[in-house]
């Protein structure tokens, strides 16, 4: 059935990854014009589906929506982080391009791709003629990659759904999420050789910069660290990775910081990251203490850091047992950090999820996948990563992903299998038969 949709899936779906609606500083746009102009013409091409739509009128957030009744959320977001193609990419990120079986470009995987998917699922049951017994509501926030403030303001002036999803993570669906802490630590302190590195806290840096120096290429070299250099430059190279995954990729912050070390550079923010931080991501720099629960240990993640005339800031990104308070791993990092001289501030903090595995909508969810995909072995899993899913009750991640198939979210050459999308979307047509179609 979704395969009579498959050409006009594929062209929304390219239509949405060419605007590269990554945020931007902006005193007109809340998240930047691109952004913006990516809701619009979501919004647009929900109208164009026969979908009411709404654009809050301070361009916070947008919705669309169908039927009547109980509310029924399907939580979609329209931004993404940062892409360069000189990180790796084989094209323009923002071009997307079919290779053979995949649709390739920023955001075909997080969350584009299977945004339309469930889009279009829901399409075909009502082209079908199906009524529906819920009103369905596709939400879609634009910050989801930075602060949240797109989904925090929709919490704070419209209806909350009483159960939904969010096509955001890997089939059968993620039950539970670990909290998500991100902490400024900083420093006043000067430092006379200007450095920076990463675009965002959640993703693992892929580069790190400094001012050309003869002492810190010698030290990059002794300790193979892969940097190239400018007339002006050394540039740490890393690999990029989700920060819920941080192990995947390799952190050009640290390996600069650890290089400056070496080179008998010293500042209270070089110590500390040297001293707790490492590159397995784990949190024993901070305590011997083990903090892991049924869902997984701390971990650790350096996204960004500027370290300069004005002092430091180093960003970092943990991911909390679901079990953990929040506070006791403040208390640990804070601890750290005064005995380096540096203060700790909270930049963010989502909290974590648990929605049991026997109630109805997991349950639901958890049938159609298996009855469309034929797979009754793959459990429901546990996550390091933040989706929308936890900003509302009895919400849960529900696909895109197909279980084992590789992940690109984040990373370079981003990707989505068709044929996998397809089957997604086949899979987001059952469930809607079973939590919101009247007959």
């Amino acid at each position: 059935m979704m395969n009579n949709y498959r050409a006009e899936m594929i062209a929304a779906i390219s239509r949405l990854v060419e605007i590269p609606s990554v945020f931007s500083e902006s005193t007109e746009y809340p998240f930047g014009p691109t952004v913006d102009h990516c809701l619009d013409v979501t919004l647009a091409m929900m109208e164009g589906l026969g979908f009411r739509t709404f654009k809050a009128p301070d361009g916070m957030y947008g919705y669309a929506e169908t039927g009547e009744g109980e509310l029924f959320g399907v939580l979609c977001h329209l931004d993404v982080v940062q892409a360069r193609q000189e990180d790796g990419w084989d094209h323009d990120p923002f071009r997307p391009v079919v290779q053979g079986d995949w649709l390739c470009g920023r955001g075909t995987q997080d969350d584009k791709g299977p945004s339309v998917a469930a889009i279009y699922a829901l399409k075909s049951l009502l082209d079908e003629g199906h009524k529906l017994n819920k009103r369905v509501r596709f939400i879609f926030g634009i910050d989801e990659e930075t602060m949240w403030d797109s989904i925090h303001a929709y919490c704070a002036r419209e209806e909350l759904p009483v159960s939904g999803f969010v096509p955001d993570s890997t089939f059968p669906l993620t039950y539970a999420e670990k909290g998500l802490l991100q902490l400024q630590v900083r420093s006043d302190k000067p430092f006379a050789l200007p450095c920076s590195g990463g675009d965002s806290m959640n993703a693992v840096s892929s580069h790190a910069e400094c001012p050309l120096n003869p002492e810190v290429q010698r030290v990059m070299r002794e300790l193979e660290l892969p940097f190239h250099a400018t007339d002006t430059q050394i540039c740490a190279e890393g690999l990029t990775a989700h920060a819920k995954n941080p192990w995947k990729g390799v952190n050009a912050n640290l390996n600069l910081l650890r290089a400056l070390r070496k080179a008998g550079y010293e500042h209270d923010a070089i110590t500390f990251a040297c001293e707790a931080l490492d590159n397995k991501f784990r949190f024993e720099g901070f305590t011997d203490k083990d903090l892991s629960d049924f869902s997984g240990p701390v971990t650790v993640n350096l996204g960004k850091f500027t370290l300069d005339e004005h002092g430091a800031v180093l960003g970092l990104d943990l991911r909390l047992p679901v079990t953990r308070e929040k506070e006791e791993i403040l208390s640990l990092v804070r601890e750290k950090a005064a005995a380096c001289h540096m203060t700790v501030e909270e930049f963010d903090w989502l909290r974590p999820i648990h929605v049991p595995q026997d109630s109805p909508l997991v349950t639901r969810l958890l049938q159609a996948y298996r009855e469309v995909t034929g797979d009754a072995k793959t459990e429901p899993y546990i996550s390091a990563g933040a989706t929308f899913a936890r900003a509302f009750d009895n919400c849960v991640a529900f696909g895109a992903n197909m279980p084992h198939s590789p992940t690109s979210e984040h990373q370079p050459n981003e990707r989505i299998s068709i044929i996998q999308l397809m089957q997604a979307a086949e899979v987001y047509r059952r469930a809607f038969t079973y939590l919101v179609l009247a007959d």
